[in-house]
């Protein structure tokens, strides 16, 4: 008997309990990933006895066995094994290296990962890689049960409403993590104000911090906004992939229409695969971005041990790539052993860049296989938003340099040779639209600059990125239909082509509702902090300041943000949360349904100007 005729005995042998059992493996998954990751928030988070740590240790052994155990049910179920495990490579890898730690500890009392950070002087991040590592078998359970099942798959919702639960669990989670009394070095336990900020800021990525992070919080802690300025950036991102592969059965006409203010039409039809593709650039980029950070760091730089070194290079890459504005050092970019390390401040700059093009940005000008496209075809050009978004965004930074130079020339660089001034009115001419790290003292800045800060603030970066503000699209289509109309033009055109009347008043929706939304808040900010506004040195621009800041999702600031009161920083939370989700995505999820548009009024002209 050959080896294919005994699997097609064993294939017709299990076909009738294949459907059941793998069934009830996978909601057994999912509740065995559900008890592994609760008890390992609880073992990371508080002071446990020697007993109870025990225990917990051997919830997420018995979890990683029956992770095995459930992977080759899989394969064995499969009419096809091979295929199965080409598929679930990485799936495979992470089974694999599980069965290795366990063999390895169970006969040898050793952990491979926990040897490798330790030799690196990383103590306890192995711990943090089995966190990693139980998420990621999270999260494939939930892919299953989702593809297998109709329970998730029936679940009808809007797009903005999943877009907002997703962002509001985030942050719950990372609030509770925060909060936790290991998470911080302040006695007792982060408040869950400042833990609901902290929490707020990382995850819509804006870097506006009521506490010191490089003082205030462990590595455990430092580790939690991390991820969370990770979950952050790839929520703006691959919502609209999650909620297309979630809602499988079909969009209604205006779901899709929302659908496609982030997605394209062919990557909509292929979410779980674009959704795979986003994680995986970002962490290519964010792993490059690390490595290069790492080689740039100077033997004079105060860290004590490789692993310092490797935390700090890999922290601030992510916090730059997704324009999270964290810092593991006090006074960040700024500090004193970063601030004239300008080699450093490029790379930082070019991942902030990365970050603020936006993926359909990145995936449109670098995918080699459009690449090679274009180079057979030459006449074949980017599409149409991607080009618009570039030279957008270029010309824009092009202005912020230009102009924070003549400010500041003889002022704050005035002790700078051209190159150093130039490399510094870049990084901040990059950062202020997104990222909220700094190589410049802003409260010292003069006023013209910090003016100029708060408009780039407030236009933002691209489209489906990680940048905030009202995008650089709404500003381009604004600015073409100002010159149109006067030039008398009947249509906004561009490169081109003829931009639709109702993107056109999508802009101006964004641009009103954004900007109202903004003077609210600072309105109310002038209300609350008024013990800010009675200091010497102090005055509205820098209320003003923090709250664009804040609703741009940006985080710069001029130091006034541990001055905040309790009341502030809800405003400032509010403004986060709603800078970073879109006014229009809060619109959606809350506008009455209208019945019917096919009606209209008698036309009558209005007076303008």
């Amino acid at each position: 008997m050959t080896v294919n005729e005994l699997r097609e005995k064993i294939n017709l042998f299990i076909y009738s309990s294949k459907a059941r059992n793998l069934r009830r493996l996978k909601m057994i998954s999912f509740i065995v990933s559900t008890i592994s990751i609760g008890s390992l928030f609880y073992y990371h988070g508080f002071d446990l006895s020697e007993q109870t740590s025990l225990l917990i240790e051997s919830i997420v052994q018995a979890s990683f066995g029956y992770y095995v155990f459930h992977y080759l049910a899989k394969v064995f179920y499969d009419f096809s094994p091979k295929n199965y495990i080409k598929q679930n490579w990485f799936e495979g890898i992470m089974v694999l290296l599980l069965i290795i730690e366990g063999i390895s500890f169970n006969f040898f009392d050793v952990l491979l990962v926990e040897s490798i950070f330790d030799g690196f002087g990383m103590k306890g991040a192995s711990a943090l890689t089995v966190v990693f590592l139980q998420f990621y078998l999270f999260l494939v359970v939930f892919f299953e049960l989702s593809d297998k099942t109709s329970l998730i798959s029936n679940i009808k919702l809007h797009p903005s409403t999943i877009f907002i639960t997703s962002f509001l669990v985030i942050i719950s989670a990372g609030t509770a993590l925060l909060m936790m009394p290991e998470m911080t070095t302040i006695a007792g336990r982060l408040g869950f104000l400042d833990a609901l900020f902290t929490s707020v800021s990382a995850t819509c990525v804006t870097g506006l911090s009521a506490v010191d992070t490089s003082t205030a919080f462990t590595l455990k802690g430092q580790f939690v906004i991390m991820m969370l300025m990770k979950l952050g950036g790839l929520n703006i991102v691959s919502f609209a992939y999650l909620a297309a592969f979630l809602n499988r059965t079909g969009f209604g006409v205006k779901q899709d229409e929302i659908i496609e203010d982030f997605v394209t039409k062919g990557s909509f039809f292929n979410a779980k695969g674009m959704l795979m593709k986003v994680f995986f650039i970002s962490l290519i980029i964010e792993v490059v971005g690390g490595l290069m950070i790492y080689l740039l760091i100077t033997p004079d730089m105060p860290f004590n041990t490789e692993g310092d070194k490797i935390f700090f290079s890999i922290f601030h890459s992510i916090s730059a790539f997704n324009n999270g504005g964290f810092s593991t050092v006090s006074d960040g970019m700024y500090a004193t052993f970063l601030r004239e390390a300008y080699m450093l401040h490029v790379v930082v700059a070019l991942l902030i860049l990365l970050g603020a093009f936006g993926f359909t940005v990145l995936f449109d000008l670098f995918t080699p296989s459009l690449l090679r496209e274009r180079l057979r075809h030459p006449w074949k050009r980017p599409h149409m938003s991607t080009t618009l978004a570039v030279r957008t965004h270029l010309i824009l930074i092009g202005i912020s340099i230009v102009l924070y130079l003549i400010a500041e020339w003889n002022t704050t660089l005035g002790d700078k040779n051209f190159v150093e001034s130039s490399i510094i009115a870049m990084f901040q001419a990059v950062s202020v639209r997104s990222a909220g790290l700094n190589t410049a003292d802003i409260h010292a800045l003069s006023i013209a600059t910090v003016f100029m800060m708060i408009v780039m603030m407030f236009i933002g970066g691209n489209t489906f990125s990680t940048a905030g503000g009202i995008k650089t699209s709404t500003f381009a289509l604004i600015c073409i239909n100002t010159y149109s109309i006067i030039r008398g033009k009947k249509n906004n055109e561009v490169l081109g082509r003829t931009i639709s009347t109702d993107d056109m008043l999508k802009g101006f929706t964004v641009l009103m509702t954004f900007g109202g939304g903004m003077l609210i808040c600072t309105y109310l900010l002038t209300l609350t902090e008024t013990h800010i506004l009675a200091m010497p040195d102090r005055s509205f621009i820098d209320l003003l300041f923090e709250e664009v800041s804040a609703f741009s999702t940006c985080g710069y600031s001029t130091g006034i943000t541990g001055m905040i009161s309790p009341a502030g920083k809800v405003i400032l939370i509010v403004s986060m949360f709603v800078g970073r989700l879109g006014t229009l995505s809060i619109i959606f999820a809350f506008a009455r349904k209208i019945i019917t548009t096919n009606y209209s009024y008698p036309e009558e002209h209005i007076m303008v100007g």
